[in-house]
């Protein structure tokens, strides 16, 4: 008999693949880029185009992927999307032009594998979905930590190609071994007739479109902050090796969400997502905004650890959430759609940093960067109030 545990380490390691393959160009995207240009300059708009593009990808790809989600069994799609998700490794690792390059990395975010992989962690049985998604997180982390280093250390060595080929066949690997362990139905949850039936209309409730609000609020605030840190440091803490500094600092700030996503996972199993996920905001506001009021360089990476372990429950009291607030039947859109939500906040966050930069300084980037998650957790502060007192109305 198939243990349970096996397919549920294999999506954690297939999860670990899908965050490492888009972590491992982050740091050299600019001079991977030039070795496909044959050493010329590449412009700033190819890169910020690659960049983007798999974030683009799954934009469109997220809420449809969710919606199939609630109509066919998880391992149909899975095993399209896991393909798909090969065949663009493969095309970032052979191709040699740089608009191929580039759709080969729109189509790693159109395959929607981050969409199935989330589907599955939240509606699996095997653990309780807190403890799940906790330990996907772990995986998030653990790639995020770990693709920049191997990226950077990769480009002038064994080559980009060769990381990205040997991550496709270990990938493939994952896939055949799932598409037998999943045969078993170990991680398929039961459809019910309401889920089988077509879904057209969204009537998701005003509390999930508010939970969808707050996360593209909190990832706007994330990704703003991997853009604000960088210019902070650049000119508030000027040297000869900031760059270093920047890439230890924020190596740490992932080591704090590794740390911490299976404490929050445990307390979200215990029913307070949404207050993990309020708390976990203003930490990371909170946080942020010390950054800019401290004087040694050691109290900002000890802040930058405080705000990663804050961090680590947000996607995934997000998700639990949406899972638990949203028809049975429309489970997998309204994921399906979360994702979309933190793809907005990816797409936005960067740019207001940018506009922030480049009209008021950089302290002000820390600060719109800290008003993002500070705004998302009154967000969620405000819904549970509003439950807390349709409650008390209930009761009376």
């Amino acid at each position: 008999m198939t243990s349970p545990t096996k397919p549920l380490y294999l999506l954690l390691a297939t999860q670990f693949l899908v965050t490492f393959s888009l972590m491992v160009l982050i740091p050299v995207l600019p001079l991977y880029l030039e070795q496909l240009g044959d050493q010329q300059a590449v412009s700033g708009f190819y890169s910020a185009l690659a960049l983007s593009a798999p974030a683009v990808g799954a934009l469109f790809s997220a809420p449809l992927v969710g919606m199939l989600g609630d109509r066919y069994r998880y391992k149909n799609i899975f095993v399209v999307a896991l393909v798909l998700f090969v065949l663009s490794l493969l095309g970032m690792a052979w191709f040699e032009s740089i608009t191929l390059f580039i759709g080969a990395r729109f189509l790693l975010g159109l395959s929607g594998i981050g969409v199935v992989l989330t589907l599955f962690f939240s509606r699996a049985t095997i653990a309780p979905q807190g403890h799940q998604l906790g330990m996907q997180q772990q995986a998030i982390s653990l790639a995020c930590l770990l693709g920049p280093l191997v990226g950077g250390y990769s480009l002038q060595t064994i080559g980009m190609d060769t990381v990205l080929a040997v991550t496709a066949g270990v990938t493939v690997s994952c896939l055949l071994a799932l598409m037998w362990l999943l045969d078993k139905d170990v991680l398929q949850p039961q459809i019910s007739e309401s889920r089988q039936r077509p879904v057209n209309k969204c009537r998701f409730s005003t509390q999930v479109w508010s939970w969808l609000i707050a996360g593209a609020l909190s990832q706007a605030g994330a990704f703003a902050l991997v853009v604000g840190f960088a210019l902070y440091m650049t000119q508030q803490w000027p040297s000869s090796n900031v760059a270093s500094q920047i890439g230890v600092i924020h190596a740490l700030a992932w080591c704090g969400t590794f740390a911490l996503a299976g404490f929050w996972g445990r307390r979200n199993a215990r029913g307070f997502s949404a207050q993990s996920f309020a708390l976990g905001a203003l930490g990371c506001g909170l946080s942020v905004m010390l950054i800019d009021l401290v004087s040694s360089l050691w109290l900002i990476a000890i802040l930058r650890i405080i705000q990663g372990g804050f961090f680590a429950t947000q996607s995934q009291s997000l998700f639990l959430q949406i899972s638990t607030l949203s028809p049975a039947e429309q489970q997998g859109q309204a994921l399906g759609c979360a994702k979309s939500a933190q793809v907005v906040g990816q797409l936005v966050g960067p740019f207001a940093a940018a506009f922030c930069f480049a009209h008021f300084g950089a302290s002000s980037v820390l600060w719109l960067t800290a008003g993002l998650f500070i705004a998302a957790a009154i967000l969620v502060s405000f819904l549970l109030s509003v439950q807390q007192v349709n409650f008390k109305v209930k009761t009376q």
